[in-house]
């Protein structure tokens, strides 16, 4: 019996050391490489914190996760000390929350929502003050693009204090939706119709619309190796992920996403 004991005690030991030392790639922006095994990181793969990692691209970056010590952002400026931190918890990166979208207060505020790289998943759903921008058949949004030298205007549709900006309508010209968008600048423009129509440029940004499938792949990975964190905790990483590799997403869409294509409710 005692020697039972004894080796489910060294089971746990060695699994609990290999789970302080291995960490598993979230995303990789360029090429690293495993220097060992030649071996480069990719989204799922694990490797351990003393590893050798050559910078193939020098400006490369990975987002990588450790159950016990946390997320990091490896670049070739920091991989050494990476490799030597010993605690049990390894700071990421420009840890950052999404934005939150609540009720404007301000006719400021709204710039502020959406200016900058946007992210856009399928659908974004962003409230606005009615006070300041009354929503009607004559009042509305739309956002403007060009477009292979042709200037591309969306009318948003609205559920009451609600405007929707839906990936597919937004980029859907002559009834084919652009498969790779390559716009640089959007323009958010408010709209009232009258006798003399009256415009507002509320801001400009760059429209981010990641690979879905593959953001699925990268969030699966932070899921799995914080299975046991609380619920806040997992929506901070994501959304500091998804700050530092893509832009910026009002945090009601990040959860409404997550709960819908994870199932991660609080």
């Amino acid at each position: 019996m005692k020697n039972i004991v004894a080796f489910l005690l060294m089971v746990f030991c060695v699994r609990t050391a290999y789970s302080q030392d291995y960490f598993t790639v979230i995303k990789v922006s360029g090429n690293i490489v495993i220097e060992r095994t030649g071996t480069p990181l990719d989204i799922g793969t694990s490797f351990s914190q003393d590893e050798n990692l050559l910078f193939k691209v020098p400006d490369s970056r990975a987002a990588v996760i450790n159950p016990q010590k946390g997320r990091f952002i490896i670049t070739s400026q920091n991989i050494a000390e990476f490799k030597s931190l010993k605690s049990n918890y390894l700071p990421s990166a420009g840890k950052i929350s999404t934005r939150s979208v609540g009720f404007s207060s301000r006719r400021d505020d709204l710039r502020k929502q959406i200016e900058g790289n946007y992210v856009i998943l399928d659908e974004s759903r962003i409230k606005v003050d009615t006070d300041f921008f009354p929503l009607t058949d004559k009042n509305y949004f739309y956002i403007t693009y060009d477009f292979n030298d042709k200037i591309i205007n969306k009318k948003l549709e609205f559920n009451e204090d609600t405007i929707l900006i839906r990936k597919n309508e937004l980029l859907a010209i002559d009834g084919i939706v652009i498969p790779d968008p390559r716009i640089q600048i959007m323009k958010l423009v408010y709209l009232e119709e009258g006798q003399e129509n009256s415009s507002e440029i509320i801001c400009s940004f760059l429209p981010v619309f990641p690979d879905l499938a593959q953001l699925k792949q990268e969030i699966k990975v932070i899921l799995e190796q914080m299975e046991m964190s609380p619920y806040e905790e997992k929506l901070r990483e994501i959304s500091a992920f998804i700050k530092e590799f893509y832009g910026n997403l009002d945090e009601p869409n990040l959860k409404r996403w997550l709960s819908e294509n994870f199932n991660l409710i609080p």
